[in-house]
């Protein structure tokens, strides 16, 4: 057992959804197998979009129509994300996108012909509003932001996110002004559940104060995206779901239909059942056990001399720096943490230049903390073991 990998590379969390959804889709099948393998709307079931518009309403205080400003999207959060791009990018449009940060927003803005400008962050600032201005160009499109990012775990404060629309705004005025076309924010939020303690505002719900005293809310400008895959334990279900304003959603759902179609009608169900209100207590209670394993696993690396870890503000990633014992395991022919961990400790992880390209991450490695305790531990055990083989 010992030369079989531990596997905390794919973010996904052991615990199983709740069988309450299983249930129900079953129950749904049985009762209405018509539904399920017949066609069905492009922007979704209705009662899907009511349900997804009460728990945006719940966990955000922020209302959407159902009708016209929800998308449900296949293919997860992802599947979302393509249809924004397709709406809103044409060749040449830039993309901001600061990193460390999901690898795919850049090669997904690639396929429709345009320019990710990736702006390196830290895990304690993110994307500031200085950064932002100086990455801003005639030509940008689209700013990507979030909540719990993925890999660093950095949660924006309403503070900070306000200062970050100020600039939008600005820009956005200006723009108005000169007839050309806005900037919009692309807000990913899978990890939205993973977010315990208070609760930023989410930029939808952002109103810049201007120089002139007026506010300029973020709404118009705003596409926020999310699923139930890291929430409920759905990742297979590949649901997503867009919220935002009707002429954007709109353009998303007619570039669906000639993409895609319709998400699946078993996975419209499950998800319709795993947002109901007595639903959202589940939510909590898998987002604070992958917190309490988080915190063992960051315990037992705190614990390496020269090993660096910060506890990050959300979600189930570490993502550790181990520059410290670069120079050592370069010396026995590895060229990256993740390489060295994987050989020598026999735990797959994610290497950081994955979240940054051509950003110099290598000695990072993001850990999925969704594993159960006793995987962590056994992992952590292995971690400690082959660093301490090592001359820092």
């Amino acid at each position: 057992m010992e030369d079989q990998v531990i596997d905390l590379s794919i973010g996904a969390l052991d615990t199983p959804a709740d069988p309450r959804i299983d249930r129900g889709v079953i129950d749904f099948i049985q009762t209405k197998s018509g539904v399920v393998h017949a066609f069905a709307p492009v922007k979704g079931f209705p009662f899907l979009r009511e349900s997804i518009a009460a728990r945006v309403s719940r966990l955000h205080g922020i209302e959407y129509d159902p009708e016209n400003e929800i998308l449900v999207t296949p293919g997860g959060v992802k599947g979302s994300i393509s249809v924004v791009l397709h709406a809103l990018l044409d060749p040449g449009d830039e993309v901001v996108v600061p990193v460390p940060n999901w690898p795919h927003y850049s090669d997904m803005v690639l396929l429709h012909e345009a320019v990710p400008k990736t702006v390196l962050v830290t895990a304690e600032d993110g994307l500031t509003a200085p950064a932002l201005d100086r990455a801003i160009s005639d030509r940008t499109s689209i700013v990507v932001l979030g909540d719990c990012i993925n890999p660093t775990g950095k949660i924006y404060s309403t503070e900070e996110l306000s200062l970050l629309a100020q600039v939008i705004a600005r820009h956005n005025l200006r723009r108005e002004a000169d007839g050309a076309s806005p900037i919009y924010v692309l807000f990913d939020c899978p990890y939205e559940a993973h977010v315990l303690g208070e609760r930023a505002k989410t930029f939808a719900a952002i109103e810049a104060s201007l120089p002139d005293g007026s506010l300029s809310p973020m709404r118009p400008w705003t596409l926020t995206v999310t699923g139930p895959g890291k929430t409920y334990g759905m990742h297979g279900d590949r649901i997503g779901y867009l919220c935002g304003p009707t002429d954007i959603v709109e353009a998303a759902a007619r570039a669906q239909v000639n993409l895609t179609s319709f998400a699946s009608t078993y996975g419209q169900v499950a998800t319709h059942i795993a947002l109901q209100p007595e639903m959202d207590e589940v939510a909590t209670a898998r987002a604070r056990t992958a917190r309490a394993n988080l915190q063992a696993m960051l315990r037992e690396l705190e614990s390496v001399p020269s090993l660096r870890v910060r506890p990050p503000q959300g979600g189930y990633f570490l993502f550790v720096d181990l520059s410290n014992y670069a120079h050592a395991y370069q010396q026995h022919g590895y060229v990256t943490a993740d390489q060295f961990l994987l050989e020598e400790a026999k735990v797959a992880t994610i290497g950081g230049n994955h979240f940054a390209e051509e950003k110099d991450l290598q000695h990072f490695v993001r850990i999925n903390c969704g594993r159960t305790s006793s995987i962590l531990s056994q992992a952590g055990i292995r971690i400690r073991h082959a660093l301490s083989r090592l001359e820092p």
